[in-house]
Order: C-alpha cells, then sequence, then structure tokens
C-alpha cells in the first residue's frame, strides 16, 4: 500500500531505506532535479551551510542560540540524529512532531516521480522542505558528507563555514587533508563570505578560496581565541569579548562568533554571556547526570568523537577536567580509522571496555579489543570487551569512584544505543 502523509514515521524510514541500491551515492544530479520541481524560495531568509570533519552540530547550536537571543527565527538542519529522526530539524530549538516529518516525506514523494534517491537525499530534501514552510529568518544548513557532493550544496549559502580539516570519510572524499579539503571548499560561493575554523588549512583549501573567488575569514589571523584563567576570550578586529568557558568545543565557539560577527548581529555582553550558558549538544562533552547510581559515582561523559581528529580534542578536553582515573567505553564503526581513534586514548586510560554497537557497520567489541592489544600495546588486562555500553558501565562503576572519569565515544551509533537503555541505570 502506497505511504501517505498519514503513514507512521517508522513506516516512512523503513520505506527510505529500500528505496535505492545504495546507502551513500555521491553527486548532485538526482537530487538537483528533484529540488528543482519543489521550486522553494530563500530570498527572505539568511542561508547558513556549515561543512568540516568535525564541530559542524555544535557550531550550528551556537549560530543558532544567538539568532533566537536576537529575536530572530531560525531553523537547523543536521544529521546524523542520537535518539530519534526528529532532531534532524530543529525550529527556534524545538523539534517537530512526527506528523510534519511524514508530511514532508509525502511532498518529496510527490515531487521526486521516478527519480531514486538515497535516505539521506530523501531526508535532507524533507528538511528543506520544512525549513521553508516556516517563513525563517536563518536558515542553518550543516553538511552530511564532504560538501561539494553533499545533497545540502543544492541551496547556495550567504555564509560558508567550514569548522575543520580532518581525515574521515577517505573512500569518499579523500585519503588526505589537502583532497578533503577540496571537498569541504565546494559550499563555497562567488563574492560570498566562508568562515573558516581549521587554524591550519591546508594549501589547497586557500587555493579554493580563490579559485571560487570567495571572500575568507580565517581562523588565527581574522579571529582568534585564548583560555586565560577559565574564561574564553575572543578577539577579532572589531570585537573582544571574554565569557566564562563554553559548554562546547571551543574552536567551536570561535568560528560561530565569527559567523555572527559577519552576518552583524548585534549581541550585548549579557547575550553572549547567555548564548554561552545555553548552548548545548547532546553527545557533544556532554556530561551524563540522568542516573541513580549515587554521589560516589565516577563523572560519565558522552562524546560522538569517532575519527582521530575528534579524538584528539577529546583527550585534551578529558586532561583539562583532571580526573583521577579514566575508564573508556568505546563502540566505533568498522570502516574508520580504529586505531587512529584509540590511539590518543591510549596514554591516559586506566581500562578499556571495547562494546558491540547494534548496527551492522559497527566492529566487534572483540576486534576492538584485538587493535588495543595488538596494535596499541594495551595489556590484555586492561580491556574487557562488553556487548553494549550500558554493560562497560555496569563494569566500571564497579570499580570507578567519584574522582574518576568514564568517557563514553566512537559513535553517535555508541551513543545512541546508550541512550536508548538509560532507564536501566
Amino acid at each position: 500500500m502506497p505511504l501517505t502523509a498519514d503513514s507512521s514515521l517508522d513506516d516512512w524510514l523503513a520505506y527510505l531505506e529500500s528505496i535505492h541500491p545504495v546507502g551513500i551515492d555521491m553527486g548532485l544530479g538526482r537530487v538537483q532535479q528533484v529540488y528543482a520541481r519543489m521550486a522553494l524560495d530563500w530570498s527572505s531568509a539568511t542561508v547558513i551551510t556549515v561543512a568540516g570533519t568535525n564541530g559542524k552540530g555544535t557550531t550550528c547550536a551556537f549560530i543558532e542560540q544567538a539568532a533566537m537571543l536576537s529575536k530572530r527565527s531560525v531553523g537547523v538542519y543536521s544529521s546524523p540524529h542520537i535518539n530519534i529522526y526528529n532532531e534532524r530539524v530543529r525550529i527556534n530549538h524545538a523539534l517537530l512532531d512526527d506528523a510534519a516529518h511524514t508530511a514532508a516525506f509525502f511532498a518529496i514523494q510527490q515531487a521526486r516521480g521516478d527519480v531514486s534517491l538515497t535516505y539521506f537525499e530523501f531526508g535532507t530534501l524533507a528538511g528543506l522542505w520544512l525549513l521553508n514552510q516556516q517563513q525563517l529568518d536563518v536558515v542553518i544548513l550543516g553538511v552530511g558528507l564532504g560538501g561539494r557532493l553533499d545533497a545540502i550544496n543544492i541551496v547556495d549559502p550567504d555564509v560558508a563555514v567550514i569548522t575543520s580539516i580532518g581525515l574521515d570519510h577517505q573512500a569518499f572524499l579523500g585519503d588526505t587533508r589537502e583532497l578533503i579539503a577540496i571537498e569541504k571548499a565546494g559550499i563555497m560561493r562567488a563574492h560570498k563570505p566562508v568562515i573558516i575554523g581549521e587554524i591550519d588549512p591546508p594549501k589547497t583549501l586557500v587555493e579554493a578560496v580563490n579559485t571560487h573567488q570567495a571572500i575568507a575569514k580565517w581562523a588565527g589571523k581574522d579571529f582568534r581565541y585564548q583560555v586565560q584563567q577559565q574564561h574564553f576570550r575572543y578577539q577579532s578586529e572589531q570585537l573582544s569579548l571574554t565569557t566564562t568557558l563554553p559548554h562546547i568545543p571551543l574552536p567551536n565557539v570561535a568560528t560561530a562568533i565569527a559567523v555572527i560577527e559577519q552576518l552583524g548581529w548585534l549581541l550585548s555582553p549579557t547575550q553572549w554571556q547567555e548564548c554561552v550558558n545555553l548552548t548545548l549538544l547532546s553527545g557533544r562533552l556532554t556530561v551524563f547526570t540522568e542516573h541513580t547510581l549515587g554521589p560516589t559515582a565516577p563523572t560519565i561523559l558522552l562524546d560522538a568523537a569517532h575519527n582521530p581528529h575528534a579524538a584528539e580534542y577529546l583527550v585534551k578536553h578529558i586532561k583539562i577536567m583532571q580526573p583521577q582515573r579514566i575508564f573508556a567505553i568505546c563502540g566505533v564503526m568498522k570502516d574508520k580509522d580504529i586505531r587512529g581513534l584509540l590511539a590518543p586514548f591510549v596514554p591516559i586510560v586506566t581500562h578499556w571496555y571495547p562494546c558491540d554497537v547494534s548496527i551492522d557497520r559497527a566492529a566487534k567489541a572483540s576486534d576492538i579489543a584485538l587493535c588495543l592489544s595488538a596494535d596499541l600495546d594495551v595489556d590484555a588486562q586492561h580491556i574487557t570487551a562488553v556487548d553494549h555500553p550500558i554493560t562497560g558501565l555496569i563494569h566500571a562503576i564497579k570499580t570507578a569512584n567519584e574522582q574518576d572519569l568514564v568517557v563514553i565515544f566512537g559513535s553517535f551509533f555508541t551513543l545512541s544505543d546508550f541512550f536508548a537503555c538509560t532507564s536501566k541505570l
């Protein structure tokens, strides 16, 4: 039976997973064809497209918060989700109900005709349809994979943002930072601003700015940040700002502030501080407190770090926290650089709990354990392979105390499995 706007969200998502022969199919031809039929008009909105190996979600979230504090209506499209699909679209920081998403899916189904779309392409078009329906002042679009050939790139941004350049998704984007930078740079537009948060840009990114005739502002040159006396300090030619330390990665805060500067939004010192206080994103440096483990339980830190670049930042953050001991629960996809992801943690982790994750793409806990022992020389007595992130936590809290840290990382899917079972804690 054909699906309708009244069909369930689960039925629609199952359908989306079944209609294209492969999950990732790079190229804009199919999605552009359907997008043209939709005739979406963004002329009344400021469109911001955010690409980067890491930091897209938190950069989007900070800009979103600033928009709301400056009384601008704002919508965000980002992926992937952690708990429920509805997380992919936010309108003024609120999620839409299932009925809104199924109506959007039905609209795309009507528009696509016989054009085959991947799950991500279909979902992206539906997300754009939902955002366009709201007649927003600001639209923030998080790139899914790369930039140049990502479905989001069918929309021309007023401001492009590139948060960072690291190694990830090499099978699709290239196996060097130089090649990956070219793909990320594909979101730039001629004579439009691009804010670049990467402090060590590959030569190809510099060249791409010239090729695309974009107007670039660079981290470390046009804007910078530092931490002084437990305060965050941002500096550019036009703005000097001091706040308490943000809850999200500091490079992304600086990049987001540079975007807000570029847009000419005028926030008071109080509003900047409020923006810092309010910007949180689940699964990004998230301290998990929704448990009943008691006052002697360790701090539980959740982060979706799933590549070496993100792992290095997470380790820096953990060192600042200064826990006595660190217990690591890690589930990771088998197509990732598992050794590169784990290596930064090896010098600081007391005990490892590699875990299974409930998705076919995931590496087995036993394979992660083997990587730790065989490739990274971790003593086998400090490795306990487990069947689920929650199982790892249950093991860890038998030993860990309030001065210790349990960190759960490796994939959005790992965090999703964890959150799905937190009622057991």
